[in-house]
């Protein structure tokens, strides 16, 4: 039996708006946070969306058809749960296993798939990384403290600053005496240098503590990186480090303010510098994330300085940006403190790790700028 033209006509637009209601699913499967595995109900793994994917470092289709037990088994007990009784649960919290070896700490909810009837025919598994949840709760909590003991210190700086111009003022005016004798011009110009020193920590506090506003505006974070750089060649040069940049030239502009994201990348510049004195390389990569949980799933720009060190000893990354720590002789412990706040301030991120191959990684994320006002 032929079709009659208005037959196929009518079969094509639903064929369309079949693959557009796909093309829908998959795009709102893909936006979310939350990791997705679908089931059938045999426990068979149907598919799997993007968060999934990166939570477990398994791409969909190498997980396509197995069964929850083989590829995720401390899920199977809850799959199975779930089918047999015929509703959600949401009593899993535990350790996955990812495909790179790590241990990922998760929560699961299972729920039962059913069809327009009624029917059971599989079980959603939601997963939520934990570890992200943990690691905003500390972000917090750090603030907090960073914001308070802002404050003080800003108000402690305040009433050293005037004592050490003063203390400064009086071993240079000693050493322009006509009878002060030169064996103790040593000793009063370390009254000097310390003075110096302790001013640096000062304004250190200082900036701990400001509370200014943001001058944010529409920035372009390689300019920032560039200047940055430019400002380290003095340094690098001598110590024959090289740099290496790799830039996305596609990434958009970040709400920023120009000169304190100045000052975060050029404190960890330096400290990519001083982590090889004996000569290496330093990387600077850019990219940009379409929805970085760093940033609570908005676009941001990721910024990377690589250093080719010894890496981040285990004891220190717990107090890594903790104020007044330091593994540095002579550091005062302030600058990644800063750096964290003012980022913060930006809301965005910075995180430290070490690499595989030696080496530490510092990561920066600013938010992108989402409206352009005329």
């Amino acid at each position: 039996m032929r079709r009659p033209p208005g037959g196929r006509q009518r079969v094509a637009e639903l064929e369309g708006q079949l693959r557009e209601l796909r093309a829908y699913y998959e795009d709102l499967l893909g936006s979310l946070q939350d990791g997705l595995l679908i089931l059938d109900g045999q426990g068979g793994i149907l598919s799997m969306n993007q968060a999934a994917e990166e939570l477990t470092g398994l791409s969909a289709s190498q997980t396509m058809g197995r069964v929850i037990g083989d590829a995720f088994p401390p899920l199977a007990s809850l799959a199975a749960k779930t089918l047999a009784a015929g509703r959600s649960h949401a009593d899993f919290d535990g350790v996955l296993l990812r495909a790179d070896g790590a241990c990922l700490r998760v929560s699961a909810v299972a729920s039962v798939l059913s069809d327009a009837g009624g029917t059971s025919r599989g079980v959603v598994l939601a997963l939520r990384d934990l570890s992200r949840v943990s690691d905003l709760e500390e972000q917090v909590r750090r603030s907090e403290r960073l914001a308070a003991l802002g404050i003080l210190a800003a108000g402690i700086a305040h009433e050293v600053r005037n004592p050490l111009v003063g203390v400064r003022g009086a071993a240079q005016l000693l050493e322009k005496e006509a009878a002060f004798p030169d064996q103790l011009r040593e000793y009063t110009q370390m009254i000097v240098r310390q003075v110096d020193r302790l001013n640096r920590i000062v304004n250190d506090l200082l900036a701990l503590g400001a509370q200014r506003p943001l001058e944010a505006r529409p920035c372009n974070v390689h300019q920032v990186l560039e200047e940055a750089l430019s400002l380290s060649v003095a340094t690098l040069k001598p110590m024959g480090l090289q740099v290496a940049r790799q830039y996305d030239p596609e990434i958009p502009a970040a709400a920023g303010d120009f000169d304190r994201l100045l000052q975060v990348f050029l404190n960890l510049i330096r400290n990519g510098i001083e982590a090889m004195p004996g000569g290496g390389a330093l990387t600077v990569r850019t990219r940009f994330e379409r929805a970085a949980p760093q940033c609570g799933g908005r676009p941001a720009v990721q910024v990377e300085i690589q250093d080719r060190g010894p890496g981040i000893p285990d004891k220190v990354h717990p107090r890594l940006f903790t104020p007044f720590f330091t593994s540095k002789d002579g550091g005062t412990g302030l600058g990644l403190a800063i750096s964290l706040r003012i980022i913060e301030e930006h809301r965005g991120a910075i995180e430290a790790q070490n690499r595989s191959g030696g080496g530490a990684t510092f990561r920066v994320f600013l938010p992108v700028v989402t409206e352009q006002k005329e």
